[in-house]
């Protein structure tokens, strides 16, 4: 196992592995017969939500929460706000500084009290967009249960959800590799830093099998809330993970991740 893996992060993030409470082991015949009965007994509703068929039918419908800045709000958190918005709406290269301070209902020229520049702020953007996640995460993981797969559920859940109320952040995030290649691998350090701390924890409880790298096991997590977050919460009308398509992510981690019975010991 390479070292350096666990690095402490900001609070309790999510690790992998162990059954999906509430399941059996049930023989791998009798898992497919019952899955197979379940998908013929799938309502079309259901079955519509991956593909935005369901209940809203154009993207247009989408709920959308901007971050919390009203125009009470200090000037610095108003012009993150607009620039945010503006950034996931027409990219950096598009957005200008006026256009950030008319956004934000604040004179051009009280911008640089608060920021040297744009890419200054851009950078502010996207350093808030991930302490917002990993605050989000944690706060869905201290009100999740005791389980390892209860604690992946909410933190994928808390990540999906925040992807809805502001589509644009990956879209933003995706960008900062061309506009400034170390904030955007700063970025994905800082998550994957929190997810190995917690499949670190995982292993040390026997709930995820000890052979694997907890930071190979936490770029897994980032590749697939991106990618799952990019399809149903950014691509598909609605701009909502159905719980559905996270039940199979939880499963297909289950299988991949369970804990070997004769695995290695791990020490802290």
């Amino acid at each position: 196992m390479r070292t350096g893996a666990g690095l402490p992060p900001p609070g309790r993030t999510p690790g992998g592995g162990g059954p999906v409470p509430g399941t059996s082991r049930a023989s791998p015949a009798s898992r497919e017969a019952a899955a197979a009965a379940g998908r013929a007994a799938a309502p079309a509703g259901r079955r519509a939500s991956r593909t935005g068929e369901a209940d809203v039918t154009v993207a247009t419908n989408r709920r959308v929460a901007r971050p919390a800045a009203g125009r009470d709000a200090p000037p610095a958190q108003r012009l993150l706000r607009a620039a945010e918005e503006l950034f996931g709406e027409s990219s950096y290269r598009r957005a200008t500084v006026a256009g950030i301070c008319a956004r934000a209902g604040i004179a051009t020229g009280s911008f640089y009290a608060h920021f040297g520049s744009k890419a200054e702020i851009f950078a502010a953007v996207v350093r808030q967009i991930n302490a917002d996640l990993r605050m989000a995460m944690r706060e869905a993981i201290e009100r999740a249960g005791d389980g390892q797969r209860d604690r992946e559920r909410a933190a994928f859940r808390a990540f999906f959800d925040m992807l809805s109320q502001r589509p644009w952040m990956d879209r933003i995030v995706r960008e900062s590799e061309f506009v400034d290649p170390g904030l955007f691998r700063e970025y994905y350090e800082h998550l994957a830093r929190g997810y190995a701390r917690g499949v670190r924890r995982a292993q040390l409880d026997r709930e995820v099998d000890a052979r694997y790298d907890p930071e190979v096991i936490a770029y897994i997590y980032t590749g697939i809330g991106n990618f799952i977050g990019m399809r149903w919460a950014d691509w598909t009308a609605g701009g909502h993970v159905p719980d559905d398509v996270l039940d199979d992510v939880l499963e297909v981690l289950r299988r991949g991740l369970q804990p070997s019975t004769a695995g290695p010991d791990v020490s802290p």
